[in-house]
């Protein structure tokens, strides 16, 4: 009986006791990506007009390529899966950066064209965030 007892009040006490004094797991924060040049070195620039924050996922197939461009606001660029290969023209000449996947980098200065393609032999998925401002274009082509 006493064993009943101290069940039930231990049971009672357990369904009266504030969820918040339980033990809950604790949130994982991982910073992904801390930049404040892009990868030609260059200071972005944040546009003027009412602040317009845009996400995408993009996957380039193997093959893949979007064209040169530039873009007129920062753009940060997290690689999921695979491999994106970022050809920056400085200059007349091509530099390349390989970013793999779990990293990142910083575009949005209009003196970098560059164009992005998927050299690799699976898809490449990134998580692209742009801190624009209402109405203006992501990219601007380079002819």
């Amino acid at each position: 009986m006493l064993v009943k007892f101290i069940s039930f009040t231990a049971a009672s006490l357990l369904l009266l006791t504030p969820s918040g004094a339980l033990a809950s797991p604790k949130p994982v924060i991982e910073e992904l990506l801390k930049a404040n040049k892009t990868l030609g070195g260059q200071t972005v620039i944040y546009p003027e007009g009412t602040p317009e924050m845009r996400v995408y996922r993009i996957t380039l197939a193997p093959g893949a390529k979007i064209p040169l461009h530039t873009h007129p606001s920062p753009v940060i660029v997290y690689v999921q899966k695979g491999t994106l290969t970022n050809v920056r023209i400085v200059d007349g000449q091509e530099v390349i950066d390989t970013i793999e996947a779990e990293s990142g980098f910083l575009e949005g200065s209009p003196k970098e064209p560059h164009y992005v393609m998927n050299n690799g032999n699976t898809p490449a998925v990134s998580i692209v965030t742009f801190a624009s401002v209402e109405g203006m274009p992501n990219l601007i082509k380079v002819e």
